[in-house]
């Protein structure tokens, strides 16, 4: 084999790699992408129930208050 030869090898070899470690961050950036959807999603949920609980909280704490006065 010529030398241009064995270099184009080696330069279709690395390529190759390259496409391949390509495709295998752009899946695993998909992956965080969707998992991070997923979090920002259940984050949202569980600050909406915080709040909840938060006014249910301070619901009693008024109706305590309230039954001391009284």
């Amino acid at each position: 084999m010529s030398k241009i030869s064995e270099q184009l090898n080696v330069l279709r070899t690395s390529v190759e790699s390259i496409k391949k470690n390509m495709n295998k961050v752009e899946m695993e950036n998909s992956l965080l992408k969707k998992q991070q959807e997923d979090l920002v999603s259940e984050k949202a949920e569980l600050v909406k129930k915080n709040e909840l609980a938060k006014t249910e909280i301070q619901s009693i704490l008024d109706r305590i208050k309230n039954f001391e006065i009284n």
